[in-house]
């Protein structure tokens, strides 16, 4: 009888722990939506509220980049993250550590960034617009990404995909598949609630055997928040508190202004962000170059250290380079210029000899 008991037990348990994957390959009903109508409900999305928890997977080798290496973390590492969502002005993301918490907090009147482990608190004062940025917690969640995505491609690039469950929801499919044959980004699948049109999972396929980046909802459920939930108090925490108007060095590039602006087109690419900063993107739908452009040495011991390579366009440059976002680094006209984006290194090699011959990109 007892060998039995044990006998019921363990079939227990393996039930429960099947359940999970018994619940996504559950048969899923097409939701009755066209990708266009899908799209442009992805794309209006912001305002809806809800509560969950993600989890989210990045496969890129990186180097050691000193500063930045725990923005990067989510591309090379596993995450989970709590998110309370409001609104844009509203929410809170809170990734779950061993004995630790770091937290952002989005308020009508700035930014918060709580980090337990260095015992630092940040306020930023800033508006709903913000400049050009390394991605936080919130912008790695499905809902965050997939809207982004969706709503920087073309119409023409968008298809329809099998619809999926995602934490315990339907979600209808999109595909979103880059044209330009310097893409790094095969095609990126999108997941989305076809009546709200919340984003529930993002696959980003450089064309491997498994997606290089992805996002879902292992918990998910329409709420709005409470107010002292997503709003943070700094005198609960006997930390000072550091006030700064950017809160990376990104961004703070991004925010600062030079005497001439970038060219309103780069080696044949269009400019897409404004004409007044040290940070400016170019090209279209999913394939992007980012050029950044700081005083030489002003990137950080770590990056400066990296290798420096011959290139076929008669300069030398230091190369990052991934399945998914290639970097070149090159020194010209007295400053670091920076080109990184979802391209080939062939086409970083192509926009690197274009700004060599003019000798500056200002």
């Amino acid at each position: 009888m007892r060998q039995w008991r044990w006998v019921v037990v363990l079939g227990v348990v393996a039930l429960l722990c099947s359940l999970p994957v018994i619940a996504s390959n559950w048969p899923v009903t097409e939701p009755d939506i066209e990708p266009e109508a899908l799209r442009t409900l992805v794309a209006g999305s912001a305002a809806q509220p809800f509560e969950g928890l993600f989890e989210s997977r990045g496969g890129l080798r990186l180097p050691d980049l000193g500063r930045l290496d725990d923005e990067v973390a989510p591309f090379r590492t596993s995450s989970r993250v709590r998110v309370w969502y409001g609104g844009p002005e509203q929410w809170r993301a809170d990734e779950l550590l061993v004995g630790a918490e770091r937290a952002v907090y989005r308020e009508p009147g700035g930014l918060w960034l709580w980090d337990s482990g260095r015992r630092r608190i940040v306020f930023s004062p800033r508006e709903v617009e913000e400049p050009l940025r390394i991605p936080r917690l919130m912008d790695f969640s499905p809902a965050e990404l997939g809207r982004r995505l969706v709503r920087e491609s073309d119409v023409e690039s968008i298809s329809s995909i099998p619809a999926r469950r995602v934490a315990g929801r339907t979600g209808a499919g999109l595909r979103i598949t880059p044209t330009s044959p310097s893409a790094t980004i095969d095609h990126v699948d999108i997941w989305a609630d076809p009546v709200t049109g919340v984003v529930l999972a993002v696959e980003i396929d450089t064309g491997g055997t498994a997606p290089v980046f992805e996002t879902a909802w292992v918990d998910f459920r329409y709420a709005t928040p409470d107010g002292d939930v997503v709003t943070f108090d700094p005198n609960e925490i006997d930390e000072p508190v550091r006030e700064a108007v950017v809160v990376d060095a990104v961004e703070s590039a991004s925010a600062t202004a030079f005497a001439l602006p970038f060219p309103d087109v780069l080696a044949g690419l269009p400019r897409r962000s404004a004409p007044q900063a040290a940070l400016a993107t170019y090209g279209e739908g999913l394939t992007v170059v980012n050029v950044l452009v700081v005083p030489q040495g002003g990137l950080g011991r770590r990056i400066a250290a990296l290798p420096r390579v011959e290139r076929p366009w008669g300069g030398e440059a230091a190369l990052v380079e991934t399945s998914l976002v290639n970097v070149q680094i090159a020194r010209v006209g007295g400053f670091d210029v920076v080109l990184a984006g979802t391209v080939d290194v062939a086409e970083l090699d192509r926009i690197a000899g274009v700004v060599a011959a003019a000798g500056s990109v200002l």
